[in-house]
C-alpha cells in the first residue's frame, strides 16, 4: 500500500495483447485469394424521350414556315411593286404612244393637206393666168395661144388632182373642183374648135362654158380657203 491514500485507490488494468487490438477485431482476416468483381455490363446510350424528335421537327417547321412565309411576303410585295410600276409604266407608254400616234397622224394629215394645197395653188395659178390672157386678148393669135395654153394647164391640173392624196376634209370640195375643171376643159376645147373653124357660135358657146367653169373653180377655191383657216 502506498503512503498516498489517493494512489492506493488506483487499480492496475491488465495489458491486452496486440492480437486483440480493436482494429484486428473489427476487420476479418482477408481470404487467401481475391474473388474478381463481376464485370460491369456496357451501358446502353440514354434514350431521348419520345416527344423530343417531333418537337424538334415542329420547331424547325415553325422556323422554316416563318422564314418561308416572310420570304414569300417580301417577294409578293416586291412583285406587286414591280407590277404596279409596270402598270404605271405601261399606262404611260400607252398614253405616250397614243400621243405619238396622234402627233404622227396630225403631222401626216398636215403634210397631206400641205401637199394638196401646194398642188392646188400652183395649178390654179397657171389656169387663172391663162384665163386672164384669153379675157384680155385683142387679136386672133393671142387669143388662140392663150386658149391652147389654158387647155394644157387645165388638163395638167386635173391630172395632178386625180393623183393627189386628197385629205378627207377636202373630198367634197375636191369633187366639185374636178367637175369644174372638166367643164372648163370641155368649154376651152369648143372655144378652140370655133376659132380654128371660124365658127362664131362655137366660140361664144365655148367661151360661156369656160366662164361658168372658172366661176365654179373660184367657188371651190373659196371653200378650200375657209377650211384652212
Amino acid at each position: 500500500m502506498s503512503a498516498n491514500p489517493q494512489v492506493d485507490g488506483i487499480v492496475t488494468l491488465p495489458v491486452v495483447p496486440a492480437a486483440f487490438e480493436p482494429e484486428m477485431l473489427a476487420q476479418p482476416e482477408a481470404p487467401a485469394f481475391e474473388v474478381p468483381a463481376p464485370a460491369a455490363e456496357p451501358s446502353s446510350p440514354r434514350k431521348r424521350p419520345a416527344w423530343v424528335v417531333p418537337a424538334a421537327i415542329a420547331a424547325i417547321g415553325v422556323i422554316a414556315s416563318g422564314t418561308l412565309g416572310y420570304f414569300l411576303y417580301v417577294t409578293a410585295q416586291q412583285r406587286d411593286g414591280y407590277h404596279q410600276k409596270l402598270v404605271s409604266t405601261s399606262a404611260t407608254l400607252v398614253s405616250t404612244q397614243s400621243d405619238l400616234s396622234a402627233a404622227q397622224s396630225d403631222a401626216a394629215t398636215r403634210k397631206v393637206t400641205a401637199t394638196y394645197v401646194a398642188m392646188y395653188v400652183a395649178d390654179e395659178g397657171k389656169v387663172s393666168t391663162d384665163y386672164e390672157m384669153i379675157v384680155n386678148c385683142g387679136d386672133y393669135s393671142s387669143c388662140r395661144t392663150g386658149a391652147q395654153q389654158m387647155l394644157t394647164d387645165l388638163q395638167a391640173f386635173q391630172a395632178d388632182r386625180k393623183t393627189a392624196n386628197v385629205p378627207s376634209a377636202f373630198s367634197s370640195t375636191d369633187s366639185s373642183l374636178g367637175d369644174a375643171l372638166s367643164a372648163a376643159i370641155a368649154g376651152d376645147q369648143e372655144f378652140i374648135t370655133g376659132m380654128d373653124n371660124g365658127d362664131v357660135a362655137k366660140i361664144k358657146e365655148g367661151g360661156s362654158k369656160v366662164d361658168a367653169a372658172m366661176l365654179s373653180v373660184a367657188k371651190a377655191q373659196s371653200s378650200l380657203g375657209s377650211m384652212l383657216r
